[in-house]
Protein backbone atom coordinates (compact mmCIF):
# COMPACT_ATOMS: atom_id res chain seq x y z
CA UNK A 1 0.00 0.00 0.00
CA UNK A 2 1.18 3.20 -0.88
CA UNK A 3 1.72 5.72 1.71
CA UNK A 4 -1.03 8.17 0.49
CA UNK A 5 -3.25 5.29 0.69
CA UNK A 6 -2.28 4.82 4.10
CA UNK A 7 -3.44 8.28 5.58
CA UNK A 8 -6.71 7.80 3.09
CA UNK A 9 -7.00 4.38 4.95
CA UNK A 10 -6.94 6.53 8.06
CA UNK A 11 -3.85 7.44 9.25
CA UNK A 12 -5.03 10.92 8.11
CA UNK A 13 -7.94 10.69 10.63
CA UNK A 14 -5.93 9.58 13.21
CA UNK A 15 -3.49 12.53 12.54
CA UNK A 16 -6.01 14.88 12.97
CA UNK A 17 -7.58 13.78 16.31
CA UNK A 18 -3.73 13.87 17.83
CA UNK A 19 -2.98 17.52 16.80
CA UNK A 20 -4.44 20.68 18.62
CA UNK A 21 -7.73 22.16 16.99
CA UNK A 22 -7.38 25.19 16.81
CA UNK A 23 -5.28 28.53 15.41
CA UNK A 24 -3.79 31.80 17.55
CA UNK A 25 -4.57 33.96 14.44
CA UNK A 26 -2.14 36.79 16.24
CA UNK A 27 0.49 34.37 16.51
CA UNK A 28 0.58 31.93 13.78
CA UNK A 29 3.66 32.42 11.99
CA UNK A 30 2.09 31.63 8.74
CA UNK A 31 -0.86 34.46 9.39
CA UNK A 32 2.05 36.61 10.90
CA UNK A 33 4.50 36.44 7.75
CA UNK A 34 1.58 37.25 5.44
CA UNK A 35 1.07 40.48 6.84
CA UNK A 36 4.30 41.47 7.27
CA UNK A 37 4.00 41.35 3.40
CA UNK A 38 0.96 43.11 3.05
CA UNK A 39 -0.31 40.43 1.42
CA UNK A 40 -4.30 40.96 0.96
CA UNK A 41 -5.90 37.85 -0.44
CA UNK A 42 -9.45 37.40 -2.37
CA UNK A 43 -9.29 33.38 -2.97
CA UNK A 44 -7.10 31.25 -0.74
CA UNK A 45 -6.42 27.26 -1.18
CA UNK A 46 -5.12 25.32 1.69
CA UNK A 47 -3.29 22.00 1.02
CA UNK A 48 -3.33 19.58 4.05
CA UNK A 49 -5.83 22.40 5.70
CA UNK A 50 -6.51 19.75 8.78
CA UNK A 51 -9.99 20.93 10.32
CA UNK A 52 -9.71 24.55 8.31
CA UNK A 53 -8.64 26.25 11.17
CA UNK A 54 -6.12 28.61 9.75
CA UNK A 55 -8.98 29.16 7.48
CA UNK A 56 -10.90 30.74 9.27
CA UNK A 57 -8.47 33.01 10.29
CA UNK A 58 -7.88 34.04 6.63
CA UNK A 59 -11.86 34.61 6.24
CA UNK A 60 -12.28 36.23 9.48
CA UNK A 61 -9.23 38.69 8.67
CA UNK A 62 -9.84 39.45 5.07
CA UNK A 63 -13.17 38.09 4.38
CA UNK A 64 -12.01 36.23 1.49
CA UNK A 65 -13.26 33.03 -0.05
CA UNK A 66 -11.45 29.45 1.22
CA UNK A 67 -11.21 26.61 -0.32
CA UNK A 68 -9.13 23.55 1.29
CA UNK A 69 -8.30 20.28 1.05
CA UNK A 70 -7.13 17.64 3.45
CA UNK A 71 -6.87 13.32 3.34
CA UNK A 72 -8.53 13.03 6.74
CA UNK A 73 -12.65 12.58 6.57
CA UNK A 74 -13.18 13.86 10.06
CA UNK A 75 -11.20 16.64 9.43
CA UNK A 76 -13.19 18.21 6.65
CA UNK A 77 -16.10 16.99 7.67
CA UNK A 78 -15.91 18.80 11.16
CA UNK A 79 -19.06 20.74 12.62
CA UNK A 80 -18.94 24.19 13.47
CA UNK A 81 -17.28 25.51 10.22
CA UNK A 82 -17.54 29.21 9.46
CA UNK A 83 -19.94 29.97 6.46
CA UNK A 84 -17.74 31.15 3.27
CA UNK A 85 -15.27 27.85 3.79
CA UNK A 86 -15.63 24.71 1.90
CA UNK A 87 -13.18 21.76 2.79
CA UNK A 88 -12.86 18.78 0.65
CA UNK A 89 -11.69 15.21 1.15
CA UNK A 90 -8.10 14.69 -1.26
CA UNK A 91 -4.58 14.88 -1.59
CA UNK A 92 -2.33 17.83 -3.02
CA UNK A 93 -1.92 15.37 -6.63
CA UNK A 94 -5.62 16.59 -7.47
CA UNK A 95 -6.61 19.36 -6.44
CA UNK A 96 -9.87 21.09 -6.58
CA UNK A 97 -10.41 24.16 -8.35
CA UNK A 98 -9.67 25.44 -12.32
CA UNK A 99 -6.92 26.11 -13.59
CA UNK A 100 -5.64 30.08 -11.75
CA UNK A 101 -8.43 30.04 -9.23
CA UNK A 102 -6.59 31.72 -6.17
CA UNK A 103 -4.83 34.27 -5.74
CA UNK A 104 -3.40 32.52 -2.19
CA UNK A 105 -2.24 28.31 -2.93
CA UNK A 106 -0.96 27.26 0.88
CA UNK A 107 0.74 24.04 1.41
CA UNK A 108 0.13 23.83 5.18
CA UNK A 109 2.85 21.47 6.88
CA UNK A 110 1.79 18.45 4.81
CA UNK A 111 4.72 18.10 2.37
CA UNK A 112 6.75 16.08 4.69
CA UNK A 113 4.60 13.72 5.08
CA UNK A 114 4.26 13.04 1.16
CA UNK A 115 5.37 10.48 -0.96
CA UNK A 116 8.13 10.88 -3.53
CA UNK A 117 6.64 9.98 -6.45
CA UNK A 118 3.77 12.37 -5.78
CA UNK A 119 6.15 15.76 -6.24
CA UNK A 120 6.34 16.49 -9.44
CA UNK A 121 1.99 15.93 -9.67
CA UNK A 122 2.14 18.30 -6.80
CA UNK A 123 4.02 20.83 -7.97
CA UNK A 124 2.13 20.84 -10.91
CA UNK A 125 -1.18 21.08 -9.43
CA UNK A 126 -0.27 23.60 -7.08
CA UNK A 127 1.37 26.01 -9.81
CA UNK A 128 -1.93 24.82 -12.20
CA UNK A 129 -4.51 26.59 -9.52
CA UNK A 130 -2.46 29.34 -9.05
CA UNK A 131 -2.99 32.65 -10.70
CA UNK A 132 -0.17 34.71 -11.79
CA UNK A 133 0.88 37.03 -10.43
CA UNK A 134 -0.36 35.43 -6.97
CA UNK A 135 1.24 33.64 -3.85
CA UNK A 136 2.51 30.46 -2.54
CA UNK A 137 3.06 29.73 0.92
CA UNK A 138 4.84 26.80 2.25
CA UNK A 139 4.98 26.13 5.77
CA UNK A 140 7.09 23.11 6.80
CA UNK A 141 10.37 21.85 8.11
CA UNK A 142 13.27 23.05 6.86
CA UNK A 143 16.25 21.09 7.56
CA UNK A 144 20.03 21.34 6.41
CA UNK A 145 19.72 18.64 4.55
CA UNK A 146 17.51 16.50 3.08
CA UNK A 147 16.87 12.87 5.23
CA UNK A 148 14.06 10.95 6.14
CA UNK A 149 12.52 9.46 9.84
CA UNK A 150 10.40 6.78 10.58
CA UNK A 151 6.70 7.96 11.27
CA UNK A 152 5.77 7.18 14.70
CA UNK A 153 5.16 3.06 15.02
CA UNK A 154 4.33 3.20 11.51
CA UNK A 155 7.48 1.77 9.91
CA UNK A 156 6.09 1.78 6.69
CA UNK A 157 5.57 5.22 6.51
CA UNK A 158 8.15 8.05 6.75
CA UNK A 159 8.27 11.79 7.32
CA UNK A 160 10.81 13.01 4.55
CA UNK A 161 11.90 17.02 5.48
CA UNK A 162 14.03 19.02 2.93
CA UNK A 163 13.71 23.01 1.69
CA UNK A 164 10.36 22.12 -0.27
CA UNK A 165 10.48 25.60 -1.66
CA UNK A 166 13.28 24.31 -4.36
CA UNK A 167 10.01 22.34 -6.14
CA UNK A 168 9.37 25.66 -7.36
CA UNK A 169 12.41 28.41 -7.62
CA UNK A 170 13.82 26.48 -10.35
CA UNK A 171 11.01 27.98 -12.68
CA UNK A 172 11.40 31.48 -13.11
CA UNK A 173 7.83 32.64 -12.64
CA UNK A 174 9.14 31.83 -8.45
CA UNK A 175 10.55 33.91 -6.44
CA UNK A 176 11.40 33.88 -2.83
CA UNK A 177 10.00 36.71 -1.15
CA UNK A 178 10.61 35.85 2.61
CA UNK A 179 11.66 33.07 4.98
CA UNK A 180 10.30 32.72 8.75
CA UNK A 181 12.44 30.26 10.52
CA UNK A 182 10.30 28.75 13.35
CA UNK A 183 10.25 25.31 15.84
CA UNK A 184 7.69 23.13 14.99
CA UNK A 185 8.00 21.52 18.42
CA UNK A 186 9.64 22.15 21.90
CA UNK A 187 11.00 26.03 21.08
CA UNK A 188 14.09 27.01 21.35
CA UNK A 189 16.08 24.32 21.09
CA UNK A 190 17.54 25.11 17.44
CA UNK A 191 17.56 21.22 16.87
CA UNK A 192 18.04 20.92 13.39
CA UNK A 193 15.04 18.13 13.16
CA UNK A 194 12.91 20.66 14.78
CA UNK A 195 13.86 23.32 12.17
CA UNK A 196 10.93 24.54 10.20
CA UNK A 197 9.84 28.11 7.94
CA UNK A 198 7.36 29.52 6.18
CA UNK A 199 8.45 30.52 2.67
CA UNK A 200 6.20 32.95 0.80
CA UNK A 201 7.14 32.84 -3.11
CA UNK A 202 5.65 34.44 -5.87
CA UNK A 203 4.26 33.23 -9.05
CA UNK A 204 4.12 36.18 -11.85
CA UNK A 205 4.86 34.43 -15.21
CA UNK A 206 5.24 37.78 -17.29
CA UNK A 207 9.06 38.16 -15.57
CA UNK A 208 10.31 34.69 -15.78
CA UNK A 209 11.53 35.43 -19.43
CA UNK A 210 12.34 38.89 -20.71
CA UNK A 211 13.43 39.97 -24.09
CA UNK A 212 17.15 38.96 -24.58
CA UNK A 213 19.47 41.55 -23.16
CA UNK A 214 22.40 40.91 -25.41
Amino acid sequence: MSQKSEFFAGEADAWFERNPKTIDCERDPVMRAIRSLGITPQRVLEIGCGGGFRLECFRAIYGCECQGIDPSRKAVQRVGLQSGITLRQGTADALPGADHRFDLVMLGFCLYLCDPADYFRIAAEADRVLQSPGFLVISDFLPPVPYRNPYLDRREIFSRKMEWSRMFLWNPSYRLLSRTYFEQGQQNTFAADESAAVDILRKDAALAFPDNPY
